[in-house]
């Protein structure tokens, strides 16, 4: 595989940016023009992979993603993974609950001239926060 492989630039997007905390290298395999998308927000650019990555790791700093499987075709990759961490930080407004919190999601990327251009994350949000106990379970 090469560095600019579909499969390898998705294992960036997870273990270089949320995992490491290397903010700087999503210049490597970010698009200028990235837009990525997570519950109606958008985050643009390189900066913008960035705020996503600060915003999840404050509130995981020990954040552990596996990856389970890639699906390639073309220029589109989708990763099917799992998070693992400890909520002690800020959650979208939810305050740290120190709670163990597993995370199960899809992200399909779109990819053009050896970036990552385009990133649609999707997970249970609603699991996610019942874990935290912001929201009742059940």
């Amino acid at each position: 595989m090469t560095p600019t492989d579909p499969e390898v630039l998705a294992h960036r997007w997870h273990m270089d940016l949320f995992v490491k905390g290397d903010l700087r290298a999503a210049e490597d395999f970010v698009s200028p023009d990235c837009v990525a998308h997570l519950f109606g927000r958008e985050f643009a650019g390189v900066e913008g992979a960035r705020q996503l990555a600060t915003m999840l790791r404050t509130a995981f700093p020990d954040v552990r993603i596996t990856h389970h499987e890639a699906i390639v075709a073309g220029d589109r990759v989708a990763i099917r993974w799992t998070g693992e961490g400890t909520h002690r930080g800020d959650y979208l407004g939810v305050p740290p609950s120190g709670k163990p919190i597993r995370i199960d999601g899809i992200d399909v990327m779109h990819l053009r001239d050896g970036m990552i251009a385009e990133v649609w994350i999707s997970y249970d949000n609603l699991g996610t926060m019942q874990a935290m106990g912001a929201i009742p379970a059940g």
